[in-house]
C-alpha cells in the first residue's frame, strides 16, 4: 500500500512538472509560476527525508501533493471558473493540511523542548492561528501572481473573504481533533515516529561544525 501511495504522488508531480514545461513550450505562462511553486512544495518531504531523516507519513505526503495537485489542475482545466465550489473545496483542503502539519510541529516542540509548556486549548489556538497565517500567505501569493503574470486567481474580495473562512473552519476542525488526540492519543509513539531524534543529532552537528570553522 505504501508504495502505491508514493507511486500515486509521483504520478501527480509528474503531472505539474508537465504544466510548467508545457506552459514555457507554448508560452503560456499564467500557471506556470503556480505549478513550478507546488511542484517545488510537494518535494519539501522528501528532502527532509534525504537531509534530515525526517520521515513524514506517506499518507500525509501523499495529502500535501493532492492539496497541490488539486489547486494546479484546477486552475489548467478551468474549473475554478466552470466547476462551482472548486475553488473552495481546494482551499479547505489545503488549510487542513497546514493546520496538520502545524499540529506535527506543536506535538514535537511539546515533546522535545522542555522550556515550553502549552496547555491543550492554546496548542489548539495556535494551530488555528498558524494555519490562518499560512491562508493569508497564500492570498497574498496568489495577488502578487495576478498583477506579474496577468492571472486571475483572486476573483474578488468577497471570493478571498470566503476563502479565508473556509481556512478558518478547516484550522477549527483540525484544531478540535488534535487537541482530542493529544488528551487521548499515543503522542509520544506519533512523534517517534517522525524520527525527530536523528534530525535533531544532525542539526546539532551541523551547528557544531559551524562554531569550530
Amino acid at each position: 500500500m505504501e508504495k502505491r501511495l508514493k507511486l500515486v504522488s509521483r504520478g501527480m508531480q509528474a503531472a505539474m512538472a508537465s504544466v510548467v514545461v508545457a506552459g514555457v513550450l507554448t508560452g503560456n505562462l499564467t500557471w506556470v509560476p503556480a505549478a513550478a511553486v507546488s511542484l517545488a512544495i510537494s518535494e519539501v518531504p522528501s528532502l527532509l527525508r534525504r537531509d534530515l531523516r525526517i520521515v513524514l507519513p506517506v499518507e500525509l505526503n501523499l495529502w500535501i501533493v493532492l492539496a497541490l495537485f488539486l489547486h494546479v489542475i484546477g486552475g489548467v482545466s478551468g474549473f475554478y471558473d466552470n466547476l462551482p465550489g472548486w475553488d473552495h473545496v481546494t482551499h479547505a483542503m489545503s488549510s487542513s493540511l497546514i493546520a496538520a502539519l502545524g499540529f506535527v510541529i506543536v506535538a514535537a516542540l511539546d515533546k522535545y523542548v522542555e522550556s515550553i509548556y502549552l496547555p491543550t486549548p492554546f496548542l489548539s489556538l495556535i494551530i488555528v492561528m498558524f494555519t490562518m497565517a499560512m491562508g493569508v500567505s497564500w492570498e497574498l501569493m496568489e495577488y502578487v501572481i495576478d498583477e506579474i503574470s496577468g492571472s486571475n486567481m483572486q476573483y474578488s474580495l468577497s471570493d478571498t473573504m470566503v476563502d479565508l473562512l473556509f481556512d478558518l473552519l478547516a484550522g477549527l476542525i483540525v484544531a478540535v481533533c488534535g487537541m482530542y488526540y493529544l488528551r487521548y492519543g499515543s503522542r509520544d509513539r506519533f512523534v517517534d515516529s517522525l524520527q525527530l531524534d536523528e534530525a535533531k543529532d544532525r542539526v546539532v552537528a551541523a551547528v557544531k561544525r559551524s562554531k569550530e570553522q
